[in-house]
């Protein structure tokens, strides 16, 4: 029989690849070099060397040579375990370490424990006793809140995953251990984990507990492990036993649960690529599947052959004893109900998904090939494969590379037939497939694709609602190192993911594509900007006459994102495509999108209109306005390499522009180390006396429009901070940090004074006049900075963090031209202004959004209100019509994403008033659906 897969690659091959290893030491090059070997605690040296052997269990593809080395490094522990109460606790704590971090090796170091337990049976005993000890500790701490926060230390578990997720790793293992624990007592232990998830839900029999249901799901997918290593009818009856109780919990699930959908059918006008299932409903049916194949399960490695003989031989030369022993694993003392009911576990731990909401699994394969390249997500293999990843994802967040690592090598750990070989292409899995319905491959052979099992699992953690465990960019990172661990196999797996997302864009929920807009942009951007543009060139053109469909949308945003993290030149040369004769072709559709001004079609005529407005819309300054824009373009079109300060257009202290001569005075204050409050003032009133004495004449010569003297000054001074800060956001935020209560003066807010700081005159402003200012600032940050959003937005951000403006002005303008649903560096601007914004004032920026998006949507569907907007199908003269269908769609997915993550499960005080805004819907069905949101 074969026992090692030659297509399988060791952890050695993968970091051979990727790491130079440097040569030991050699003697003649230190006269030292002996001295400092000796004085190596030898002690240490076989601490450091065992437990290293332990963590690297199991990655061995070679079955007999991998039982042999448990086997070797056996000997050491079992000779020092009672010896050396160092090393004792160093093993203890790095199995307890590699279950929880890396569940796939369970089996592996339950090999070890056995063997060791057959030589000596104290490490058996030790090991039982002590992940008993460890479960209990568990238990106990769901007492305690998970984040606590004392002093300014926050106290969060060191199980990121959560008591009860950790709980089950280790019943997995005493699974695994069962033929060294006496009388099947984790059946029993089973069956009081089952008993206590039954009476959790029974407490409240309508309602949906959280916690009763991950403990339910966590014995369901651990039992199987008894399995492992014994097969015998003694265990199939247990089994079966354990099943029949898990058929008296009673799932219960919340009225809707549309919040945490991935995909939206735009009430109903786009089909949806699949309908997604929950984990609390598949596990049970994937069990009873099992048991109605009398438990035959090909997943775990077979090691009886290979085990056997060296416990045989182990317990022949015991001088102990030449039997087994077996240990007891004594039952639990669980928390009260009531302790349970508060438990409060980590917000970045599993334990917390499943407490606040079902647990719906994403699905990224078997939607496009005839054949499955994942196990079918509602068999046990399937949520057996799922299950082990997110653990390694979540409990191995500490160190990516590692956690891409294993991933990979996945498949190393079970049975050999479960998977085709790594780095199968779709075509040969395809060949395989049909001569598997041919009858050649006999038995049939698998298309399962480990590559597709480890990023599946991957992007699933990073679009689960309502909110990822870790930051998105752990996640990106981890499928970059992984493409990196192995490019050729799985980068083609990364683009038939990036295909699906992209197909589903229309009914992709409105958070989720800005996760998926992060991953596209991490991705490319770390590969050299590379991607198959030619594939969208269709739809760019078929779209070209909307603005907010996802897909147009997508790409835009995508595009601006990348110019974000390179420049324009370096984006537009990736826009290429091979010909038939292998030349390269320019594909000039994207170019388009290579200027992402906020008005990008009519920068140029905003610039224009703004400054003459500025300037009293005199017909001379217009003329003057034009000649200096078309100087500047002429000046910019002849460089090659522009930057963003280039594309910058600052006028105020042109000598052919009035008031050049006081813009120059501004322009020298600000950019002097510091000046006092008083200068600032005394600048402040001349600015407006010349100002007001150029409105005086003008009113002489009887001129139409004269200047907003105001609204002129606040522009100058804050157009010129930027400018001068141009060189970075660093340097700007560093000149506006310098300057806060200046600008507070200008803006009207309220200042903080120091001690000793000089006061301002105070200037009586009603609200209606604060409001105009802080408009007007933020006016003017637009203007200067129109041709980079990003730092438009970032400004404005420390603008309001140093509350200089409210928060809410920003919101107005954002949503006065469709910016936050238009343009990304807006979208994520006012995700981080909310996330940022105390709860005490989160209210007032939620009801004004609320309703502003309310008044959106009431714009957007002044037809028929008895039924659901309706999506037309684009033709050549409905271009408009389908653009706000689209916008409306649009709005209503981002209300409920804001709804997703600053309302439900926040425990906020003002539903009743977001119910109010809500029924303000005019359309029925749709005011229907989100009403369905506070369920």
């Amino acid at each position: 029989m074969e026992t090692i897969n030659p297509s399988k690659r060791t952890r050695e091959e993968f970091e051979q690849e990727d790491q130079f290893q440097a040569p030991p030491p050699v003697a003649g090059y230190d006269e030292n070099f002996e001295a400092k070997r000796q004085h190596i605690d030898p002690t240490q040296e076989l601490i450091t060397n065992v437990c290293k052997d332990i963590r690297r269990l199991g990655e061995n593809p070679n079955i007999s040579n991998q039982v042999d080395d448990v086997s070797y490094i056996s000997n050491p522990i079992v000779a020092e375990f009672e010896k050396i109460d160092e090393l004792r606790s160093s093993i203890l704590s790095t199995i307890y370490a590699l279950i929880v971090e890396q569940p796939h090796k369970i089996n592996a170091v339950a090999n070890l424990v056995m063997i060791c337990n057959a030589k000596n049976f104290v490490v058996g005993k030790y090991v039982v006793e002590f992940l008993h000890a460890k479960v209990q500790g568990l238990l106990d701490s769901v007492n305690e809140d998970a984040d606590v926060v004392i002093g300014e230390k926050k106290l969060v578990q060191v199980e990121d995953a959560g008591a009860f997720n950790n709980i089950k790793s280790i019943l997995k293992f005493f699974s695994a251990l069962s033929p060294m624990i006496e009388n099947y007592a984790i059946v029993n232990i089973f069956k009081q984990f089952l008993q206590l998830a039954i009476d959790l839900q029974n407490e409240q029999p309508d309602v949906r507990n959280g916690i009763a249901q991950e403990i339910f799901y966590n014995v369901l997918i651990s039992v199987p492990y008894l399995l492992s290593n014994d097969k015998s009818e003694e265990v199939i009856a247990k089994l079966d036993e354990l099943v029949e109780l898990a058929k008296t919990f009673k799932i219960v699930e919340p009225q809707s649960t549309a919040l945490l959908q991935p995909f939206d059918s735009r009430m109903g006008n786009i089909e949806l690529p699949y309908v997604p299932k929950t984990l609390i409903d598949l596990i049970l049916p994937s069990l009873l599947t099992l048991q109605e194949s009398k438990w035959d399960i090909t997943l775990f490695i077979d090691y009886k052959q290979y085990l056997d003989p060296i416990i045989e031989e182990a317990l022949k030369n015991n001088p102990i004893s030449n039997e087994l022993v077996k240990h007891p694993l004594p039952q639990f003392s669980f928390p009260s109900q009531e302790t349970l009911s508060k438990y409060s576990p980590s917000k970045t731990s599993i334990d917390n998904l499943w407490k606040e909401n079902s647990r719906i699994l994403f699905q990224v394969y078997n939607h496009n090939t005839e054949f499955e390249t994942v196990p079918k997500i509602d068999t046990y293999i399937g949520l057996f494969f799922k299950d082990i990843s997110f653990d390694i994802l979540t409990n191995l967040s500490f160190n990516k590379n590692e956690a891409a690592i294993q991933l990979s090598i996945l498949d190393l750990f079970y049975s050999k037939e479960l998977f085709a070989p790594p780095g199968s292409s779709i075509d040969q899995l395809t060949q395989i497939d049909q001569d598997n319905k041919s009858g050649e491959n006999i038995p049939p052979l698998s298309t399962w694709k480990i590559e597709d099992v480890a990023v599946e699992s991957i992007l699933t953690m990073i679009f689960q609602l309502p909110h990822t465990l870790h930051p998105e960019i752990y996640y990106y990172t981890v499928l970059i190192a992984c493409c990196r661990e192995s490019p050729e196999s799985i980068a083609p797996v990364f683009g038939r993911a990036i295909r699906f997302f992209y197909n589903n864009l229309e009914t992709l929920d409105y958070e989720l594509k800005i996760r998926y807009l992060d991953w596209m942009t991490t991705q490319i951007s770390n590969f050299e900007f590379s991607w198959k543009w030619d594939e969208w060139v269709k739809h760019s053109q078929e779209l070209s006459e909307l603005k907010y469909h996802p897909r147009k949308n997508f790409i835009k945003n995508l595009i601006a994102k990348e110019i974000r993290l390179s420049n324009k030149n370096r984006i537009k040369e990736s826009f290429i495509t091979m010909g038939e004769e292998e030349e390269m072709i320019q594909l000039d559709e994207f170019n388009q999108y290579l200027d992402i001004s906020i008005v990008p079609t009519n920068s140029k005529q905003f610039i224009l209109e703004y400054d003459s407005e500025l300037y009293g819309s005199k017909q001379e300054i217009k003329e003057t306005l034009q000649k200096l824009y078309d100087e500047k373009a002429t000046m910019l079109a002849s460089k090659q390499n522009l930057t963003a300060q280039d594309e910058i257009i600052y006028n105020f202290a042109n000598p052919e522009l009035p008031f050049h001569e006081i813009s120059s005075k501004v322009y020298d204050f600000i950019v002097a180390h510091w000046k006092s409050n008083t200068e600032f003032q005394e600048l402040y009133n001349e600015i407006l006396s010349t100002l007001k004495q150029s409105n005086g004449e003008e009113a002489e010569e009887e001129e139409k429009s004269s200047i907003n003297a105001e609204q002129f000054l606040i522009n100058l001074v804050c157009q010129t901070y930027a400018y001068i800060g141009s060189r970075s956001i660093y340097s700007v935020v560093s000149i506006i940090s310098r300057d806060i209560n200046k600008l507070k003066f200008l803006s009207g807010k309220t200042i903080k004074y120091a001690n000793d700081e000089p006061k301002f005159d105070e200037i009586e402003l009603n609200e209606e006049q604060k409001s105009q200012r802080q408009s007007w600032i933020i006016n003017s940050i637009f203007r200067i900075w129109i041709h980079q959003p990003q730092v438009v937005f970032l400004i404005l951000e420390y603008l309001i963090e140093f509350e200089i403006i409210d928060a809410k002005y920003l919101l107005t303008k954002v949503m006065e031209d469709n910016l936050i649903i238009d343009n990304v560096s807006c979208m994520e601007s006012i995700n981080r202004v909310l996330q940022n914004t105390s709860k005490d004032s989160l209210k007032e920026l939620i009801t004004l959004l609320f309703g502003s998006i309310i008044e959106k949507l009431n714009e957007l569907s002044q037809e028929n209100q008895d039924s659901p907007v309706k999506i037309d199908e684009l033709t050549e003269d409905n271009s408009k019509e389908v653009d706000n269908q689209w916008l409306f769609y649009e709005y209503k997915g981002l209300l409920k994403s804001y709804f997703r993550k600053f309302i439900k499960n926040e425990n906020v005080d003002y539903l009743e008033e977001l119910k109010e805004i809500f029924n303000k819907v005019n359309n029925i069905p749709t005011r229907d659906d989100i009403l369905t949101w506070f369920n």
